[in-house]
């Protein structure tokens, strides 16, 4: 009898140590949860901080970047090519995080991507900005993730990065050598067609037209006028020739001069078809039929 009490009070102290030892550990795991949960606040309010002052940060740059004289002081520095590596990561992670709908424009988080790409915008306005763009490594990543992003961009919430990137691109053609690494590219042909035929949008049409005859005033081989013959809307831009808005009726009109400069120029006669068949281009003889003849840049 006397055993089993012993017993009995062993077990008691036992459970009452194990008690209290659980009952430390719930007390240290809470401090843990509270101290979790006190970083976790101040994470999203520095995550905030920083976007915010991203925004501010970027929206000034932006302004002050459309000055050239601004542009060339920020050229005589060597941490522009860091900048637009910077400008290419941030696009893309913005647009890995919201790949179907953009966040408002007035988040600090669209606003920093505006301001940014704004920037490059700015920059591919003056010629030591363009020139910059397509001999830097990172100027020239910049400028192909631009083209691949630009028919990604989800419409309506993305309309407002669509149009920076777009001027980017214009300015960006003003360069020869910037011009020749835009003008073939197939994707952004297709682009410029949807946002042309889009009767919702007068302002990315309006852009779109001006990229497009910037792309049709030299093309330089019979190749790069088919891809662009093929994809614009002419009957679209035909149509745009009798719109009362005087821009854009100037804009279609030169675009179709420039097709039919260019037609005349790469065939034996001017187009009667829909497009151009690339063995009806006009070649010198004894040059591969395979290669396109390119400006000389100078």
């Amino acid at each position: 009898m006397v055993s089993t009490l012993e017993e009995l009070e062993a077990i008691r102290t036992k459970y009452k140590n194990l008690q209290r030892e659980w009952d430390n550990q719930q007390e240290h795991l809470g401090r843990i949860q509270g101290d979790v949960l006190k970083l976790k606040s101040q994470l999203k309010n520095q995550s905030s901080f920083c976007a915010s002052m991203g925004a501010i940060m970027g929206s000034l740059m932006w302004k002050t970047s459309r000055l050239p004289n601004v542009i060339d002081t920020l050229l005589s520095t060597n941490r522009v090519s860091e900048f637009l590596c910077i400008v290419s990561g941030s696009l893309q992670s913005f647009l890995d995080t919201y790949n179907t709908s953009l966040p408002d424009v007035t988040t600090n988080e669209t606003q920093f991507i505006l301001s940014l790409v704004g920037t490059v915008a700015n920059m591919a306005s003056t010629s030591d900005g363009r020139q910059f763009l397509v001999t830097d490594p990172n100027g020239r990543e910049l400028v192909t993730q631009l083209l691949s992003t630009l028919p990604g961009v989800p419409e309506g919430s993305g309309d407002s990065l669509k149009r920076v990137i777009l001027m980017s691109l214009y300015n960006l053609s003003i360069n020869q050598m910037g011009l020749l690494m835009i003008m073939d590219k197939k994707d952004l042909h297709r682009e410029l067609t949807k946002n042309i035929e889009n009767d919702m949008n007068p302002e990315l049409r309006l852009l779109s037209l001006r990229l497009l005859l910037s792309l049709t005033m030299q093309i330089p081989s019979c190749q790069i006028y088919d891809s662009i013959n093929r994809s614009v809307p002419k009957n679209k831009i035909t149509e745009l020739t009798n719109t009362t808005d005087a821009d854009m009726r100037l804009l279609a009109k030169d675009i179709l001069i420039n097709l039919k400069l260019a037609a005349t120029k790469f065939t034996d006669k001017t187009e009667t078809n829909s497009f151009l068949e690339f063995n009806k281009c006009k070649r010198k003889p004894g040059i591969d039929q395979s290669t396109c003849s390119l400006l000389n840049i100078a």
